[in-house]
């Protein structure tokens, strides 16, 4: 049997846990610093969300002083607590994130109570797939807003915004809120809202991670931020596969300095002339191969008739005109009397 001091210490445990709402994990926690997260817990463990100051953290301890203020401006930023002349108070986000939502649904021009308490079958299946598939059967409240701003307000099909969790699931990006609204959004603003958009979008993204590790692989090396713009171009611009941009390296081996700009060149000229597989690749290369050799071939023969006597080019002597001296053929025997005077008006009176 326990002893009254045992019992009275499991009740302390207890009675000192900090509650944090869901909303906090899923949408912020994520997102924050380590310094900004410990300082959030560890106020919120004390209870003092009312009322703290810069001090009141530096007592804590547990980051360096000189840390403070970078800290609390960056929770401030998040929206994750205010501050009144030099008294810092946690912000409620629970109830700020009913009142977006609210507000939300009345600028559609629809009443939030009853979308709060809709049962409307699609939306409510989709949830519950959603929840079941990537949330282990809790998806929290945050995410059930993602959805209804997907269906209601970028008009996703309903099996895109499906997509958009599985997506999310896969980049390990699924539990935060803030990514996933990113995500979202950048499929609305592009256009991706029914499947056969998005599929063409996923598809695109897909051998586009196939040809960063390819390339990386082909060049030894790993590819920085002008690199990748450009293995992405191929994918989104030039339709290229691993096979094309594969035999496009091997086109120009013959480069003793061989740069992603000489591969780019290769795929686009190959783009332009309709090249969409290898085999293309392969029968366009031997043709143009081909006409190089014959273009060479022209080029040594003409070189190796371009050169004529002066007579054969039509160049000789004037035929001898009356009252004119013929130049003597021994034209160094210094002679100046042999030498014409128009010729010897060349140098002057001297």
């Amino acid at each position: 049997m326990k002893s009254d001091k045992g019992n009275d210490d499991y009740s302390r445990l207890l009675i000192n846990d900090s509650l944090l709402p869901d909303i906090f994990l899923v949408r912020y926690a994520q997102e924050l610093s380590r310094n900004a997260l410990l300082v959030y817990l560890w106020i919120n463990m004390t209870g003092n969300k009312n009322s703290f100051d810069g001090n009141t953290v530096k007592q804590f301890k547990i980051i360096p002083d000189e840390e403070t203020d970078k800290t609390l401006a960056e929770l401030m930023a998040s929206g994750l607590i205010n501050r009144k002349d030099k008294t810092y108070f946690f912000d409620d986000i629970k109830a700020r994130e009913v009142e977006e939502y609210v507000q939300a649904q009345k600028a559609r021009g629809v009443d939030p109570d009853s979308v709060l308490s809709s049962d409307e079958k699609e939306r409510t299946t989709l949830a519950e797939s959603i929840s079941k598939t990537f949330y282990q059967g809790e998806l929290p409240y945050i995410f059930y807003r993602l959805i209804d701003k997907c269906l209601y307000e970028y008009k996703f099909d309903g099996i895109v915004c499906y997509k958009l969790f599985e997506e999310g699931y896969d980049q390990s990006i699924h539990r935060s809120n803030i990514q996933m609204e990113n995500r979202a959004r950048e499929w609305y603003e592009k256009g991706y809202t029914d499947i056969k958009s998005l599929e063409k979008h996923l598809e695109v993204s897909a051998r586009y991670k196939k040809l960063v590790k390819l390339t990386g692989s082909l060049m030894r090396k790993r590819l920085n931020g002008l690199d990748l713009d450009r293995v992405k171009s191929w994918a989104e611009d030039l339709d290229a596969t691993e096979e094309l941009v594969t035999l496009a390296f091997k086109e120009n081996e013959f480069r003793s300095n061989l740069t992603l700009k000489n591969v780019g060149d290769t795929l686009t000229k190959w783009h332009d002339q309709g090249v969409k597989t290898a085999e293309d690749a392969a029968r366009f290369c031997e043709e143009e191969h081909k006409e190089n050799k014959r273009k060479a071939t022209r080029r040594k023969a003409n070189a190796g008739s371009s050169w004529r006597t002066g007579e054969e080019a039509g160049i000789g002597s004037k035929p001898e005109e009356p009252g004119n001296k013929k130049v003597s053929e021994d034209v160094s025997s210094g002679d100046d009397n042999d030498i014409p005077d128009d010729i010897l008006n060349m140098f002057g009176d001297d």
